[in-house]
């Protein structure tokens, strides 16, 4: 009994520690398995299935301040050859989680079907919202890291 209560107070103070922390720190980058990783990113962000292949893996969270909300962001690069069939895996798996779709209500726009051929800094962008109302962004950015080019994906949720 006496090492449930010990164990059970120093997992209380580790929490504690970690909300302070995250209240601290306006801004922070986290890996998965970290204290900070599971008080400070939103589990549909946490969920998420990065492909195959997939590198550059970070995780960043905001608490907001003022007028900005808080947020939940997974960022990762792919080759460049692999992004429309990562983007087809993001976007199925945003579907799957039950959201829906602000910038095709459905059926594409004009502006993203077009979007997806451009490359450019801001490749693509998708919008998604949940049954509560907060925004979810799938956001693709060519990058370049010393020279190899990639695609960076991020997928962020304001919440």
């Amino acid at each position: 009994m006496r090492f449930t209560a010990v164990a059970a107070a120093a997992l209380l103070l580790a929490a504690f520690a970690t909300l302070g922390y995250l209240f601290s720190e306006e801004d922070y980058v986290t890996r998965p398995g970290s204290p900070v990783y599971y008080l400070g990113i939103s589990s549909l962000v946490r969920d998420l299935q990065v492909p195959d292949g997939a590198e550059s893996r970070e995780y960043f969270g905001s608490i907001g301040d003022g007028n900005k909300p808080a947020q939940s962001q997974l960022s990762f690069k792919v080759q460049p050859e692999a992004a429309d069939a990562v983007w087809d895996q993001m976007t199925r798996q945003l579907q799957n989680l039950a959201l829906h779709s602000l910038s095709t209500a459905g059926n594409e726009s004009t502006a993203v079907a077009s979007n997806k051929n451009t490359v450019s800094p801001g490749i693509r962008e998708a919008q998604y919202t949940s049954a509560k109302h907060d925004l979810i962004l799938l956001t693709t950015y060519q990058d370049n890291d010393a020279g190899t080019p990639s695609i960076r994906f991020e997928i962020t949720h304001f919440d």
